[in-house]
C-alpha cells in the first residue's frame, strides 16, 4: 500500500488536459422564447396607420379629410323689359238680335313673345318651373259706348300656364279663365283682371320653346278671347275692344330639370405613419383579400352627383401604382338630398359591404398597397351632376361634403410576402471553451400565425455581427396555424464551420422569417393574439466536444 511520490511533478504543467467529452452527441439547454404575439412583432404606437380593432384585428386605417363645397344656381329672372307684348284690336260689329239686344260675337287673340339668350348655363334641361310671374288683364273700348261681355266669356291662356286669382267675378279652370257674370266695359271703366300664373310646364310648350339651348330660353304664345258681347242702341253699330296681357316679371323659383352646376372636391393626402418593421423592408410585397376607401359624403342638394378621381400612392416621393375609381360601369355616386353622412365603400370584391350604404367593386384597389406606401392621393378628381331630373332652387346654396378613410384589413391571399427579423442569442457562455465543428440546434416552432413562414438564419457574436466563417441551414419551413389552434413544426438549424475555434465566439443567432399566404390561409386576418413561440431548444454537439482543462 506504499508507494513513492515524486514532490516535483505537477500535473498542471506535465499531463496535456484537454479531452475529448460525450461521444457522438453532446446536448447543450439553449435559451427558448416566450410567445412572440403579433402585438409584440407590430410594437405599434398612437399614431400607427397599422391599428386594432376590439377584437384585435389589425387593419391599415387611416383618415382623410376632405372639402366642404357650396353648389348653386344662379336665379333667371325675365323683367317686364324683355317680355314683347302684342295687344289685340278688335272690331265689333253688333246687329240686331232675335231677343231685341245688339249681340256681336268676340274670337280673338293677344299674343307674348320672350327670347332671353343670357341665362345661367347651369341649367341644361329644363322640364318645368315654379314661377313668381305678376300678370294682368286689360280690357276698354274706343269712343263713348260701353259694351257688356256676357257670362261665360273666355279667356285662353296656354295650357302650359297655371294661373290663379282673387277676382271673384271669374273663375279658372285649367288654363281657362271664365266669366261667371256679366260684366260691363267702356272707356271711363275699363276691365282689370290681376292674374298670377304660379307654374309653367316648358316639356309641353313644344318645338323650339322652351329651352332651346343651355343659356337660351324662348317662350312665345297666344291668349285668346271669345264669347259674345253686347251694347245698347236702336240699330247695327261697329265698336272697337282692346285687349292686352301684361306681366310684370317672370321668376323661375324652384325647377325641374337637368343641371350642371360646379362642384369643386378636393381631398387632402392620407399619410401612412409609424409602421412597424415588418411592413417597412423592401422585401414586403402585400395582397389583401379586400382592402377598402370609404367615402363618407353628405349633399344636401336634390342633385345626384357621379363622382371619379385616380388614387395614387407614393413611397419616398416616387410613384407606386395609380388606380382609377368611379369609372363607367362602376360609377361613385353621391346621391341628392343626403344631408346625413352616406358611406361609400371601394373595395376590391364584388360585393356588397356590411355597414356601407353603397359599394363599388375596383378589382385592382391592392396595387395602390401591394408595396406600403407613405402617401395615398386622391388626383383628377371630377364631379358631375347626373343626367337626371331633379327639382332645384334658384339661387339656393347647398353643401357637398366628402372624407375618405382607408381600411384595409390585414387579410392575405396568395403572393403576399412579409418580413420579421429578431435575434436569439446569449449562448457564449455555454459554449465559449468548446471546440467543434458543427453544432444542430433542434426546437419547436408552435405557430398560431395564419402565414407560412421560411427561416433564414446568420451565427452571430456577442456584439451582434455575423460570423460569415459558420454556415446555417434550416431543416424546413414553419406551417401555417390558426387563431384557435397552434400548429408545432420541429425544426433544426445546422451550423457548420471548418475552424472549430470560431464557435467560441458564438452567442446565438439572427433570424428572418419570410412570411406568406397561401391557398389554405387566403383570407384569414391578422389578430394581435396570434403568436410564434421557438422552445423545447437544445443544441446538439455533433462528434464529441474537445475541452480544454488546462
Amino acid at each position: 500500500m506504499l508507494s513513492c511520490v515524486d514532490s516535483e511533478y505537477d500535473l498542471s504543467k506535465d499531463i496535456d488536459m484537454t479531452v475529448t467529452v460525450g461521444g457522438e452527441n453532446l446536448t447543450i439547454p439553449a435559451s427558448n422564447t416566450k410567445n412572440i404575439t403579433l402585438e409584440k412583432i407590430f410594437d405599434l404606437n398612437e399614431e400607427s396607420t397599422v391599428k386594432a380593432d376590439a377584437n384585435g384585428n389589425y387593419a391599415l386605417s387611416q383618415i382623410g379629410k376632405g372639402s366642404d363645397t357650396r353648389v348653386s344656381i344662379e336665379e333667371i329672372t325675365i323683367k317686364s323689359s324683355e317680355i314683347a307684348l302684342q295687344s289685340a284690336r278688335t272690331e265689333l260689329n253688333y246687329i240686331m238680335s232675335p231677343s231685341g239686344t245688339l249681340e256681336a260675337t268676340v274670337n280673338d287673340k293677344t299674343s307674348f313673345s320672350i327670347d332671353k339668350r343670357n341665362i345661367t348655363t347651369d341649367v341644361t334641361k329644363l322640364y318645368s318651373s315654379d314661377v313668381i310671374m305678376p300678370a294682368s288683364l286689360l280690357m276698354n273700348v274706343e269712343g263713348s259706348n260701353s259694351l257688356t261681355l256676357k257670362k261665360g266669356f273666355q279667356i285662353e291662356f296656354p295650357d302650359y300656364m297655371t294661373i290663379t286669382t282673387t277676382d271673384q267675378r271669374v273663375k279658372i279652370a285649367g288654363s281657362v279663365l271664365t266669366f261667371i257674370q256679366d260684366i260691363n266695359v267702356s272707356q271711363t271703366s275699363p276691365l282689370k283682371i290681376f292674374l298670377n300664373i304660379t307654374h309653367i310646364d316648358f316639356e309641353s310648350m313644344g318645338e323650339g320653346k322652351g329651352l332651346v339651348a343651355p343659356g337660351h330660353l324662348v317662350i312665345a304664345d297666344d291668349i285668346k278671347i271669345s264669347g259674345t258681347s253686347t251694347t245698347t242702341g236702336g240699330s247695327a253699330i261697329q265698336m272697337i275692344m282692346n285687349t292686352a296681357f301684361k306681366i310684370d316679371e317672370i321668376q323661375l323659383t324652384q325647377v325641374t330639370a337637368q343641371v350642371d352646376p360646379e362642384i369643386n372636391v378636393s381631398i387632402d393626402p392620407i399619410t401612412i405613419n409609424d409602421l412597424p418593421d415588418f411592413l417597412k423592408d423592401e422585401k414586403v410585397k402585400i395582397d389583401m383579400t379586400d382592402p377598402k376607401i370609404y367615402l363618407t359624403v353628405s349633399n344636401t342638394s336634390p342633385v345626384e352627383i357621379n363622382f371619379n378621381g385616380v388614387l395614387k400612392s407614393y413611397k419616398g416621393g416616387k410613384l407606386l401604382a395609380s388606380v382609377p375609381v368611379g369609372q363607367s360601369p362602376n360609377l361613385i355616386t353621391i346621391p341628392g338630398n343626403q344631408p346625413n353622412d352616406y358611406i361609400i365603400c371601394l373595395h376590391r370584391l364584388n360585393e356588397n359591404v356590411e355597414g356601407a350604404d353603397a359599394s363599388v367593386t375596383v378589382e385592382n384597389l391592392n396595387d395602390l398597397i401591394e408595396t406600403i406606401p407613405d402617401e395615398i392621393r386622391m388626383d383628377n378628381i371630377e364631379t358631375k351632376a347626373a343626367d337626371k331630373k331633379c327639382t332645384i332652387d334658384l339661387g339656393s346654396t347647398y353643401n357637398v361634403k366628402t372624407d375618405y378613410e382607408i381600411n384595409a384589413p390585414l387579410e392575405f391571399n396568395e403572393g403576399t410576402n412579409i418580413v420579421y427579423s429578431d435575434v436569439i442569442d446569449d449562448w457564449n457562455k455555454d459554449i465559449k471553451d468548446l471546440s467543434v465543428k458543427e453544432l444542430v440546434v433542434s426546437m419547436e416552432a408552435t405557430n398560431t400565425i395564419p402565414l407560412t413562414m421560411d427561416m433564414t438564419v446568420n451565427a452571430i457574436d456577442k456584439e451582434g455581427k455575423t460570423l460569415n466563417e459558420i454556415s446555417t441551414t434550416v431543416s424546413s419551413k414553419i406551417a401555417a396555424g390558426t387563431s384557435d389552434k397552434g400548429v408545432a413544426t420541429p425544426l433544426e438549424i445546422t451550423l457548420k464551420a471548418t475552424d472549430a475555434n470560431v464557435f467560441k465566439q458564438l452567442d446565438g443567432l439572427s433570424y428572418e422569417v419570410a412570411a406568406t399566404s397561401s391557398a389554405e390561409t387566403s383570407g384569414k386576418i391578422l389578430n394581435k393574439n396570434q403568436y410564434l413561440r421557438l422552445d423545447k431548444m437544445v443544441i446538439k454537439v455533433k462528434g464529441g466536444v474537445t475541452v480544454d482543462l488546462n
